[in-house]
């Protein structure tokens, strides 16, 4: 604890930088050059430093400068002031940045994308409230167009010039059905055996009937879509009970299939990859910035457990 009878001197935050920087330096020349100071001028500095810590700081020489024994105890300390005035600059600032933003995404992402991004602001950034909106590919490039959200996260269709647009992931899809099934039963399932099978998937417009049904087309395989249904929960449930079949990323059967309530198959030979992808109207909004660099690094973990 700091006593309020002892007197302390008033530590200068910006003579400390520049004794720091002269330490690492080297040359007094050289931050003053950097600085855009006049030599004599970090030279003073410098000085004040030295008499406020009752000793030399810098042995000078031909070469420029090197530190005392004392310096070296004090670089440290001077380091430590300055991350910590910075750290307080950085809470005061974030604690003044505020605003709505708003997120459409497809449901299965979010728990694993928006939930820890909720906690990461409330710590953070206690000023920026989210609204969620939860959709299918179509409807989020629609709420994109008319401005109704300010991030988006679908499974990407097309590249649309009307905003960014940057990728986050490519997933692999499964086949599922319920357990016991005989035509989810392997690991992997070639994409010709897709042909005839009933399906319950999302409605269109969506990017992955489109190329699913264009894949068909191309490969010889007849997509039987036996109902359209854009809730994961009703496509899961249909398979469970033996009405269909699903085709789902992992992350949105994980834990059924470890549960032992559903049985998945990876479709090969082609792959059917989803991807996903992160769009933005042209927004400058602070608040829009830091919550899209939070879910790109989300996004970073999320592709380590589901990417491959």
């Amino acid at each position: 604890m700091i006593s309020a009878e002892k007197t302390l001197p008033l530590w200068d935050l910006r003579t400390l930088k520049i004794f720091v920087l002269t330490a690492e330096a080297g040359s007094i020349t050289r931050v003053a050059i950097d600085l855009g100071l006049s030599q004599p001028a970090v030279s003073r500095y410098l000085s004040n430093l030295e008499k406020d810590c009752r000793g030399y700081l810098f042995i000078r020489h031909g070469r420029g400068v090197e530190l005392t024994e004392l310096g070296r105890k004090i670089l440290p300390l001077a380091i430590c002031t300055l991350e910590g005035a910075q750290n307080i600059s950085d809470v005061i600032d974030n604690d003044h940045i505020t605003g709505l933003v708003r997120i459409a995404i497809i449901p299965s992402l979010t728990k694993s994308i928006l939930s820890p991004l909720f906690f990461y602001l409330k710590e953070n950034y206690p000023g920026i409230q989210l609204k969620i909106i939860e959709g299918a590919a179509g409807q989020i490039e629609t709420w994109l167009r008319l401005r109704e959200v300010d991030i988006g996260i679908p499974y990407k269709s097309h590249q649309i010039k009307d905003w960014e647009d940057e990728v986050m992931c490519r997933l692999p899809s499964f086949l599922v059905g319920a357990v016991g099934d005989t035509v989810t039963a392997q690991a992997e399932t070639p994409f010709a055996a897709l042909s005839d099978l009933p399906l319950v998937l999302s409605a269109k417009p969506s990017s992955f009937r489109n190329m699913l049904e264009e894949m068909g087309g191309v490969y010889g395989v007849k997509i039987n879509v036996i109902m359209e249904a854009d809730s994961g929960v009703l496509q899961k449930e249909v398979a469970a009970k033996r009405g269909g079949y699903t085709i789902l990323p992992w992350h949105a059967i994980k834990n059924e299939v470890e549960e032992g309530v559903l049985q998945a198959s990876r479709i090969t030979d082609p792959e059917l990859i989803r991807v996903i992808s992160m769009n933005m109207p042209p927004n400058n909004a602070k608040a829009v910035r830091i919550v899209r660099s939070k879910i790109s690094k989300l996004f970073e973990d999320f592709r380590r457990h589901y990417e491959n």
